[in-house]
C-alpha cells in the first residue's frame, strides 16, 4: 500500500489512500494578476518609444513588477515571477498559462476548452541592413510545470513565431510537453526574409483556457547578431537562482513580541547559478541587514574568495545574526541586501550585473505564517479530477506560541478554483493542540464560527488585499469547551476549517515553502488527524496581540455617500482616464445589457485600456472598497 500512495502522489501530486485524499489543483484566476491593477503598464505603453530597439534585444525578468517591462515588450499577458520554477537560470521567470492579463480565465466554459493561451510579444527591433551572413540568432530557455499545471503532449505547445513584412505570424519553433522538467536552451537562426526595420517576434502557449493551467516558463531572452551558438551555449552570468529564504526557523512572518534569537534559523541559504564554463570563476559575496524604519544595521559580512565550478548551482549558507529585541512599532522589517562581485563579468551590460542582487525583507507583524503569502496552487479534501469527496471535511494548520497571547483573528487566502468557492458553507475553527493520527475530538474544538460563505467575511483592503486575503475576528459567541473571551491561548493550537459540502472549497497552497509537518487533514475512514504528505503548506493565518483595526470589524456603515470622480474623454478610442480614486477601488465594465465586460482594481486616479473593447455604448461602475462608496457613469467606445 505504501508503494501505491508514493506512486498516487508522484504522478498526480495527490496522495491517496484508503480513507478520504487530499488534492492540489490550478488555480481558476491568477492569484497576483486578479488584484493588481495593471495601469503603470498601460500608462507606458501608451508613452512608449515610436522607435524599433537597438540590437541586442535581452531580458532575463529579473524585476520587481509582475507584468513584462513596456519597453521591450508589447503585451502583458503573462506573469513575471520567482515563485514557480524549482530550477532557474537567473531569478525570475515569464509564465504562461491559460489566464489573461486581469488574471481571468480565457475561457468560462464549464467544459474544457483548449486554443490559443497566454502570448509574449515584442516591440519592434531595428534589423535593417542585416544579412544571412550577420548570424543574427533569438535564444531563449524554457522549462513547463514545476509548481505550476505541467502541460500535457501532444495538445498542449509552447511557440515562437516571428513576423515577416505582410504582417503575417509564422512560427518557426515550437516543442509540446517533454518527458522531463528542465531548462532548456534554444537558438532560432532570423533568416533574411524577418531582417527588416521592423522586426517582431512572439511567444504564444496552447493549451487549457479555463485558469490557470499548462504552465510554461520562458527566461534569458536575447537576439545578437554574430552569435556562435557553440560558444554560447555556456552564457556569460553568474546570478543569484532564488530570491533569500526567511531568517526564520520555522515561520515566513511572525509576531515580533513573540519573537526571540531562538526562533531565527542557524543558517541562511542562498543559491547562486554559474552559468560560466570557464573551469573555476571566482566571487566575492556579502551581504548587509538594515532595520528598514531607521536604517541603522544590525549585521554585515563579507565572505571570502570562492571558486564555483562550471555550470553548476552553489549554496552559500551564512551564519545566524541576532535581530534586536528592543525595537518598537507595529510592524518591525530587517531588510537584508545580499550581492557578490564576480571577475568574469567584466564589460557585460548592466542588466547582466543586476541579477547579482537580492533582498529580503524580514517582516515581523501581528500574524503568524509559513508561507510567503503566494500560493501556486490551491489545496482540498478530497479529489476534483475523480468527483470524490465527503462532507464536513476537516483541514487545519499548527502554530505554536512562546508566551500566551490574544487569537483576535483567522485570515485565509480563497482563489476562484473550479468548483465556485463562493458556494461553499463551513465553519472557522480553532482547536487544542491534538496528536498526529489521533481520532478526531469535538472536545479539543475551542472555537466553531458556522455556516460562513466567502461573501460574509471580511477583505483586507490594506497590504494583503493583491493576494486575495480575508479575516474572520474572533466572536465571543462562537467559544466552546470552557473557552473565555477574548481568546487566550498558550504552546500549540491549530487553525482551519470545516466544510460542509464536499469538494466545496480550495485554499491558497504555497509550493515553495514546505511546512507539511504543521498542516494537518482528518482522513475519511478512519477520522484521524493526518499529517500532510504535499508539499508547501496551506495559507491560514493567526492574527495575534492588541484588537483589530476597524476595517477589519464586521461593523459596516448603513449606507455611504454618492462617489464623485470622472472620466474622460468621453467618447474615447483606446484609453479612458479615470479622476479622483482614492483607496482600493474596483472598477467594473458592463455592456447596456448588464453583462460584465471587464473589471480591476485602481488605487490611484489612472489610465483604463479600453482598445480591446468592441464600439458601443458602456456602462462604468466605480467601488471604493473601503468607504463602500459608487459611482456609475457612461461612455462611448468609439472605433
Amino acid at each position: 500500500m505504501r508503494i501505491l500512495i508514493i506512486y498516487f502522489f508522484l504522478v498526480g501530486y495527490t496522495l491517496h489512500s484508503f480513507g478520504q485524499s487530499e488534492s492540489l489543483t490550478p488555480l481558476y484566476k491568477h492569484p497576483k494578476m486578479n488584484e493588481a491593477s495593471n495601469a503603470t503598464f498601460i500608462k507606458e505603453k501608451a508613452n512608449k518609444r515610436t522607435t524599433a530597439l537597438s540590437l541586442p534585444f535581452f531580458d532575463d525578468f529579473y524585476q520587481s513588477e509582475i507584468y513584462p517591462n513596456p519597453a521591450l515588450w508589447q503585451d502583458n499577458f503573462v506573469f513575471i515571477n520567482t515563485t514557480y520554477p524549482k530550477e532557474t537560470i537567473t531569478v525570475g521567470v515569464a509564465t504562461f498559462d491559460g489566464t489573461d492579463a486581469n488574471g481571468n480565465p480565457y475561457s468560462n466554459s464549464p467544459n474544457t476548452v483548449n486554443g490559443p493561451a497566454d502570448k509574449l510579444t515584442s516591440n519592434p527591433i531595428n534589423l535593417a541592413g542585416l544579412t544571412g551572413s550577420s548570424n543574427v540568432f533569438l535564444s531563449f530557455f524554457f522549462l513547463q510545470g514545476e509548481y505550476g499545471e505541467s502541460p500535457s503532449a501532444p495538445s498542449d505547445l509552447l511557440t515562437v513565431e516571428f513576423k515577416d513584412t505582410a504582417s503575417n505570424w509564422n512560427i518557426v519553433w515550437q516543442s509540446t510537453a517533454l518527458d522531463s522538467a528542465k531548462f532548456r536552451q534554444v537558438f532560432i537562426k532570423i533568416d533574411s526574409i524577418y531582417l527588416n526595420g521592423n522586426f517582431q517576434f512572439r511567444f504564444q502557449s496552447f493549451g487549457n483556457l479555463n485558469g490557470a493551467n499548462d504552465t510554461w516558463h520562458v527566461d534569458y531572452v536575447k537576439i545578437d547578431k554574430n552569435r556562435d551558438t557553440v560558444s554560447e551555449q555556456h552564457i556569460k552570468d553568474m546570478a543569484y537562482g532564488f530570491l533569500p529564504p526567511s531568517l526564520l526557523k520555522h515561520y515566513y512572518v511572525m509576531p515580533y513580541h513573540q519573537f526571540d534569537t531562538t526562533d531565527l534559523a542557524d543558517t541562511i541559504s542562498v543559491f547562486v547559478k554559474n552559468n560560466f564554463n570557464n573551469p573555476t570563476t571566482d566571487i566575492v559575496d556579502y551581504f548587509e541587514a538594515k532595520v528598514e524604519k531607521t536604517g541603522a544595521t544590525v549585521y554585515s559580512f563579507n565572505g571570502p574568495s570562492r571558486d564555483f565550478g562550471p555550470v553548476t548551482t552553489n549554496e552559500i549558507k551564512y551564519p545566524k545574526f541576532n535581530i534586536p529585541l528592543d525595537l518598537t512599532g507595529d510592524t518591525v522589517v530587517i531588510k537584508v541586501d545580499y550581492h557578490f562581485d564576480v571577475s568574469a563579468e567584466a564589460g557585460e551590460p548592466a542588466k547582466v550585473l543586476a541579477n547579482n542582487k537580492v533582498t529580503h525583507r524580514q517582516i515581523f507583524s501581528n500574524y503568524f505564517a509559513y508561507d510567503d503569502g503566494t500560493p501556486e496552487r490551491g489545496y482540498i479534501i478530497g479529489d476534483l479530477k475523480t468527483n470524490t469527496g465527503i462532507d464536513f471535511y476537516k483541514m487545519a494548520v499548527k502554530y505554536g506560541l512562546r508566551k500566551p497571547d490574544t487569537l483576535q483573528a483567522i485570515k485565509f487566502q480563497f482563489y476562484p478554483v473550479k468548483p465556485d468557492n463562493h458556494l461553499a458553507v463551513f465553519s472557522v475553527c480553532v482547536w487544542k493542540n491534538f496528536s498526529r493520527n489521533s481520532v478526531y475530538n469535538e472536545n479539543d474544538l475551542i472555537y466553531q464560527q458556522p455556516n460562513l460563505k466567502i461573501a460574509d467575511l471580511i477583505q483586507e483592503y490594506g497590504v494583503d488585499t493583491i493576494n486575495g486575503f480575508y479575516y474572520v475576528p474572533i466572536k465571543p459567541a462562537f467559544l466552546l469547551n470552557g473557552a473565555t473571551y477574548p481568546l487566550v491561548l498558550n504552546d500549540t493550537f491549530a487553525v482551519g476549517l470545516i466544510v460542509d459540502n464536499k469538494l466545496s472549497l480550495v485554499v491558497g497552497f504555497d509550493r515553495n515553502n514546505n511546512r507539511s509537518p504543521y498542516n494537518f487533514y482528518v482522513e475519511g475512514n478512519t477520522n484521524k488527524w493526518r499529517e500532510s504528505a504535499l508539499q508547501g503548506t496551506m495559507i491560514m493565518n493567526p492574527v495575534m496581540g492588541k484588537a483589530l483595526p476597524g476595517r477589519l470589524t464586521p461593523v459596516k456603515e448603513s449606507k455611504a455617500p454618492k462617489y464623485e470622480v470622472k472620466i474622460y474623454p468621453n467618447p474615447a478610442k483606446d484609453i479612458l482616464f479615470v479622476d479622483g480614486i482614492i483607496d482600493k477601488n474596483l472598477l467594473e465594465i458592463y455592456n447596456l445589457n448588464g453583462v460584465l465586460i471587464q473589471q480591476q482594481t485602481l488605487s490611484t486616479s489612472n489610465y483604463i485600456d479600453i482598445h480591446e473593447l468592441p464600439t458601443g455604448i458602456y456602462v462604468i461602475k466605480i467601488s471604493n472598497l473601503l468607504t463602500h462608496q459608487i459611482g456609475t457613469a457612461k461612455f462611448i467606445k468609439t472605433e
